[in-house]
């Protein structure tokens, strides 16, 4: 059955969603209880659009197995995706997985830092670390980029932690920016997340920064085992993470009004206007002519996946 599981992720992948359903559908019917088979198939059902039948799919899953790490996310990253974030059900599974999820990582919470562990000099560089695995051609690495690469290193001693299991031509691009500011680039992709947190520690970072949230290839384990005294989420993700060890969420008015009946398990930080920056690729071609100019009418278009289209 895993086989066959396997070859589906392998085609989900290549988007061939039509063969890699029949083979889920035959691994689940040899083994109903095979419960990567049933989040796999929430996968795909979510690549496609059907949202309500991938959060199904999800939630027998966490039945068969309720500690699933990629179950519970995949499901919460779901309900995104038909609720409004403000809809309390969805605020509620966040912080219920997030509780959760820290009980599980109890045993492994680093020790507090308490101030006289800590280098307290008047005006030294606050040391920022960011932890990623989206440091490639990625949509969030056009927004990490201009924080990563405009920090003063007067003021800031940078430390990337990046995740990314295959980099690319963005990723080195970035690594050099991150040079360029005086900033220490850390390939953790293969590091556990234990063990990223104790490097974390290591490194005396004061505020880490994780850019991920609920999607894929998530450290928020790092987080949960508290690596740094002042965690934040930022960019990657439209929600709470649902962990009370994650201290703020940098939000702007616009996504988050001062009256949102939407709640987080972090204090949220409205940055000035926009709380994020686009960086575009440098090899971009040059913007066309308006094609409404000679139409006359307008003309919509939408990159994203099927999953974000309602």
């Amino acid at each position: 059955m895993q086989s066959l599981n396997n070859l589906a992720m392998v085609l989900t992948s290549q988007g061939k969603a039509g063969e890699a359903l029949s083979l889920l559908q035959a691994a689940i019917s040899a083994l109903p209880d095979y419960a990567e088979a049933h989040n796999n198939l929430g996968v795909l059902q979510r690549d496609v659009g059907a949202i309500p039948d991938a959060l199904a799919s999800y939630e027998r899953a966490l039945a068969l197995v309720p500690e699933s790490r990629n179950a519970g996310q995949n499901r919460l990253l779901a309900l995104n995706y038909i609720h409004p974030g403000e809809d309390p059900a969805v605020c509620a599974a966040h912080a219920a997985w997030g509780e959760a999820f820290q009980a599980r990582h109890a045993a492994h919470v680093l020790p507090e830092i308490r101030p006289a562990h800590r280098d307290m000099t008047p005006g030294r560089p606050l040391r920022v670390g960011y932890v990623t695995p989206d440091l490639f051609t990625h949509s969030v690495s056009y927004f990490a980029e201009a924080p990563l690469s405009h920090h003063n290193k007067q003021r800031v001693q940078l430390y990337v932690y990046s995740c990314v299991a295959k980099p690319d031509a963005k990723t080195a691009r970035l690594r050099q920016q991150v040079a360029a500011v005086g900033g220490v680039w850390r390939d953790v992709a293969r590091l556990p997340e234990q063990q990223l947190a104790q490097l974390v520690r290591q490194d005396d970072v004061d505020i880490l920064v994780e850019l991920t949230g609920h999607t894929a290839n998530n450290r928020l384990g790092v987080c949960a085992m508290r690596a740094a005294p002042i965690q934040v989420t930022w960019i990657g993700y439209p929600n709470s993470t649902g962990l009370t060890s994650v201290d703020y969420r940098f939000t702007d008015a616009i996504c988050d009004p001062h009256d949102t009946k939407q709640t987080f398990t972090e204090e949220l930080v409205r940055l000035p206007g926009c709380f994020l920056c686009y960086t575009p690729a440098p090899d971009a071609p040059p913007v066309a002519p308006l094609p409404a100019a000679a139409n006359g009418f307008v003309t919509f278009g939408s990159f994203n996946n099927l999953a974000k289209i309602t």
